[in-house]
């Protein structure tokens, strides 16, 4: 079936956005081949998945609840692959993620998604075959990098270039309410309430191919194209320090990210500073490292929030363009 939807779909706008998209290519003799790869890595890898299945240990990691954490793996699931000797360990979740590829012309059609994303899907299939072929020792399921593609393999995480769309999401009352009336007016009358949202991740591995303005218009129009998928999600969401309006001051080339969405309905709201926010705005570039040194710029996280309605009216959810 996935086969075919890649010889009949017709052309979506990767194709001509994206050299680097791999979305129709094949990637069953891929797997084939990163599996006996895979094996020569880790000859004992047998043993391991004899100790713990992977039925038993999906079963342990599944979604619970509308809202729930992706990077914080169930204790019982983290505690079974913690009794694994820790040579095996990566090479397990390596193996975990090739039954997920192998599994996914069956697991599809159960998402409910447009057909268009499993082309999306086929795309980071081969990104992460490559990534287990260079280097099948590094997968940690302590690592965020990692679950965001383990999350991704299960077809549950949304793949949109500049965003991955994590369903299962909610807003913090707190944060919500500390912004003010409009913000929660937005939130709680707008979208109807805090939860659940589809959040915005950016992901490390697809930042150099895809994090640009292209990027960001598919991660928007093709949210838009997931909400009929998700007929109980409110809208979507973003925290990043690239939200804070001080962006257009510090550094303009990126603030696309944010005009794209608070330029055309969507509800900005200030979360405030944090470590993390100093940090990650601070590590690729010296711009912005030099200013918060001496003062003239504090690193700021800020949320974007969309209702469903806004964003759908916003971005056409075929066209791939926004609606003046």
């Amino acid at each position: 079936m996935i086969a075919d939807l890649q010889q009949t779909l017709p052309p979506v706008p990767a194709e001509s956005l994206f050299k680097t998209w791999r979305g129709r290519q094949p990637f069953r003799d891929r797997l084939a081949h990163v599996a006996e790869g895979l094996i020569r890595f880790c000859p004992d890898l047998d043993r391991a998945r004899a100790q713990i299945q992977f039925p038993e240990f999906e079963a342990a990691s599944a979604v619970r609840g509308p809202v729930f954490s992706y990077v914080r793996p169930p204790a019982q699931a983290l505690a079974m692959w913690s009794s694994l000797p820790e040579p095996l360990r990566a090479p397990w979740l390596c193996a975990l993620m090739l039954w997920h590829i192998e599994r996914f012309e069956s697991v599809f059609p159960g998402t409910g998604l447009d057909p268009e994303f499993a082309l999306h899907y086929v795309d980071a299939f081969h990104r992460i075959l490559d990534q287990i072929e260079a280097d099948p020792g590094s997968a940690d399921l302590r690592a965020d990098r990692f679950l965001k593609d383990l999350w991704l393999a299960r077809a549950v995480m949304i793949p949109a270039f500049a965003q991955l769309w994590w369903p299962h999401s909610g807003l913090s009352a707190k944060t919500v309410l500390a912004a003010g009336p409009s913000a929660s007016a937005y939130v709680f009358l707008r979208c109807g309430g805090r939860s659940p949202f589809l959040e915005g991740h950016t992901h490390d591995p697809m930042a150099k191919a895809y994090w640009n303005e292209a990027g960001w218009r598919e991660a928007l129009r093709l949210a838009a194209l997931a909400l009929p998928a998700l007929p109980r999600a409110r809208g979507i969401f973003g925290t990043a320090w690239f939200y804070d309006p001080e962006i257009a001051r510090i550094s303009p080339r990126i603030q696309f990210a944010q005009t794209l969405q608070v330029d055309h309905g969507a509800c900005r709201i200030k979360v405030g500073s944090n470590d993390s926010a100093i940090a990650n705005a601070t590590a690729t570039s010296a711009e912005r490292r030099n200013r918060y040194r001496d003062g003239s710029y504090l690193p700021t996280d800020y949320a974007i929030i969309w209702s469903r309605r806004d964003l759908l009216h916003a971005y056409a959810a075929k066209e791939g363009t926004l609606t003046e």
